[in-house]
């Protein structure tokens, strides 16, 4: 019998000056909005983020869209962003929708 998917959270920490938001659970259009406003928070004030995909068990389109932004908003400016590789799920997500390589990804364990 399978398990269901645990509760989606956002674990907040800072490592080296930087905000890790540290991802649990499945980040679909429940809790994307929500995701965003703080990623939108953390650039206003220029605070650089590592968002940490290794404990994600699954992401959506809202999801991926919300990355996606944050990813382009650091482009465009001085506001430094990245996320890790991704567990198995995200890995496979991003490769079928074309978008492994396309978020900025720090190596190796964070914080």
């Amino acid at each position: 019998m399978e398990l269901p998917p645990e509760p989606f959270e956002i674990e907040e920490s800072r490592s080296d000056g930087t905000t890790v938001l540290t991802l649990h659970g499945e980040l679909d259009l429940a809790y994307a909005d929500g995701l965003s406003a703080r990623l939108d928070e953390l650039r206003d004030r220029g605070e650089p983020v590592i968002v940490d995909l290794d404990q994600l068990e699954f992401v959506d389109s809202s999801g991926l869209r919300v990355l996606l932004k944050a990813t382009q908003d650091s482009e465009d400016g001085a506001w430094r962003f990245r996320v890790t590789r991704g567990s198995e799920a995200v890995v496979r997500l991003l490769r079928a929708a074309g978008l492994e390589g396309r978020l900025p990804t720090v190596e190796g364990p964070v914080g």
